[in-house]
């Protein structure tokens, strides 16, 4: 990332950060807990992590089409989650980071009908990595409620 210019750097930072943070509190979660579904949830907590993970993998196959594969089936078990959380994490990051950051700048398309209703979606590369740091502080909210529910006290700091 050395030749990359200040704000998009910035932007990996802060994805960098988050990701720490969901590995932090996911690593001071009891497998017991993340088997657990809060209240007003379909899903087990597990699920939240899984998810955050998955969908970066999927953004990456789709759309910046980086040739490394779709996402596997959601992981049940805390080590798993812990490992697809780093995969996902240096996937992106090693994506936008080469060639000096200029696939931060680059557009990527989407003509699946199913996820765009016929039309085609386009975004810029940086616009992806701020939106997928959005969509993984959402799921660490919901995260990080549930664990409240279950009575955790002990969770890292945010932001």
């Amino acid at each position: 990332m050395n030749d990359m210019n200040d704000a998009d750097r910035a932007i990996l930072d802060h994805f960098l950060h988050i990701r720490g943070k969901t590995i932090e509190m996911l690593g001071r979660a009891s497998q017991e807990l993340l088997d657990q579904t809060p209240e007003a949830e379909q899903h087990p907590l597990r699920w939240q992590f899984a998810h955050i993970s998955s969908g970066i993998d999927w953004w990456m196959q789709h759309v910046m089409c980086d040739g490394l594969g779709s996402s596997r089936d959601f992981a049940s078990a805390k080590d798993e989650i812990l490992s697809e959380l780093a995969a996902s994490r240096d996937r992106l990051v090693s994506f936008f980071s080469a060639e000096s950051g200029q696939p931060m700048g680059r557009c990527y398309k989407l003509s699946d009908e199913k996820e765009t209703e016929g039309g085609l979606a386009e975004w810029v590369g940086r616009d992806r990595v701020l939106y997928l740091t959005a969509h993984e502080l959402h799921h660490l909210g919901r995260a990080e409620l549930a664990l409240w529910q279950f009575g955790t006290t002990d969770l890292p700091d945010f932001p």
